[in-house]
């Protein structure tokens, strides 16, 4: 099972003006080997602020003496981002290998595909170029097809890895019937690609301005449904798609009041239960969840973590996360309740962004929301999650 603890929410973002991506026309369209960086007086001290000395080191390693060559790429027929259409559905497609759902769409005419992913921001693609790689046919890339995106070089951090993402820019489109819009995306090296991840089609719209463009900031869309039910699929929107009362009030408060640099899609929950045990929740001490489909199972925050394991041991409990309920009190007054048997639990660990949040931070992946169609109006701060067949 793929369990990965929060992607981009301990976001390492670090602009590295001294490395610009360079291609020689014998590398282009050749995946990681074509990538290669220009190293600058000042990287190894860049690194050294990081606290990366491995990526330093392999960062180094990847800065061959290439000669750069200028490729002169004409972008096709470019459509803006009012003139998308208003609602969209694609398919999804479920992975047992990756234990993740699964987008398909066009980057400079050529198919990718990428998880879905609403615990971060962008538009991602692989630095390689084979059949199958990394557990999927993510897809071919040939940077020859794409263009400087003036943005510089970053190190991200993805699914407990770090490693180096160039911005570039092309087409994009879902399918070849639809005039293609010309975005930002980021290209992933070896160092995100290995381990238990893959590439990822963020849905978090909104961040701090420092932070690279997201695929929804770039592409107008403030709404979107990711359903799970019988045929899973996604749907985005330019307009509100929920129209009751029957929503869960996110919250920003991790933006705003703990600095984390993206929004995430998150909650207040009036229960948390294990295994039949209630969390005590109260002002000073909540609940905030996160609703993250990049994630399999379930992150909590270490306090917890360690609290669970001396509770479980106290009361010889056979299973340490068994039976595990969730439950949201919406705009009016009902309760919406998600349930989890066994999910996969890990700790969110002490590198994240909050470490001044005096509460219990929880992650609730696909063990949670799958059989849910979980509709989110970004603008709105509204969430719905409607259960059960589709009419």
């Amino acid at each position: 099972m793929r369990c990965r603890r929060l992607i981009v929410s301990s976001l390492l973002l670090l602009p590295i003006d001294g490395f610009a991506p360079m291609y020689t026309p014998q590398t282009a369209g050749l995946g990681t080997r074509a990538l290669h960086v220009a190293r600058c007086d000042d990287a190894a001290e860049l690194m050294e602020d990081a606290a990366a000395p491995n990526r330093r080191a392999a960062l180094q390693k990847m800065a061959a003496s290439v000669v750069p060559v200028a490729l002169a790429v004409s972008p096709p027929s470019i459509a803006a981002a009012e003139d998308a259409p208003l609602t969209i559905a694609v398919p999804l497609e479920y992975i047992p290998a990756l234990s993740a759902y699964i987008v398909q769409f066009l980057l400079f005419g050529e198919r990718f595909g990428a998880i879905v992913d609403t615990g971060s921001p962008f538009l991602t693609a692989p630095a390689t170029c084979s059949t199958w790689s990394y557990k999927y046919k993510w897809g071919c890339y040939r940077p020859e097809l794409t263009r400087d995106s003036g943005l510089s070089t970053t190190i991200e951090g993805f699914d407990n890895n770090q490693g180096p993402v160039v911005w570039r820019k092309a087409g994009f489109a879902f399918t070849d019937d639809i005039p293609p819009q010309d975005l930002t995306f980021g290209v992933f090296g070896p160092e995100l690609l290995d381990g238990p991840g893959g590439v990822f089609f963020g849905l978090i719209k909104d961040t701090d301005k420092w932070i690279r463009p997201s695929f929804l900031g770039q592409t107008g869309y403030s709404s979107f449904c990711v359903d799970l039910r019988q045929t899973p699929q996604l749907v985005l929107a330019r307009e509100p798609m929920i129209h009751d009362e029957e929503y869960i009030p996110l919250v920003r408060d991790l933006n705003r009041r703990y600095k984390a640099p993206v929004v995430h899609y998150a909650a207040k929950a009036s229960k948390f239960v294990v295994n039949g045990l209630p969390l005590r929740l109260d002002e000073k001490t909540p609940a905030l969840i996160i609703f993250d489909t990049g994630l399999s199972g379930m992150a909590v925050s270490e306090e917890l973590f360690e609290g669970r394991n001396l509770q479980a041991r106290k009361n010889r409990e056979k299973s340490l996360w068994g039976t595990v309920n969730v439950a949201f009190e919406t705009a009016s007054g009902k309760e919406v309740e998600l349930t989890a048997t066994k999910p996969i639990t890990t700790p969110l660990g002490k590198d994240t962004p909050w470490t001044k949040f005096k509460g219990n931070l929880i992650v609730l992946g696909l063990a949670f929301l799958d059989g849910n169609a979980m509709t989110i109006d970004i603008d709105e701060g509204r969430l719905q999650f409607v259960k059960g067949t589709v009419e």
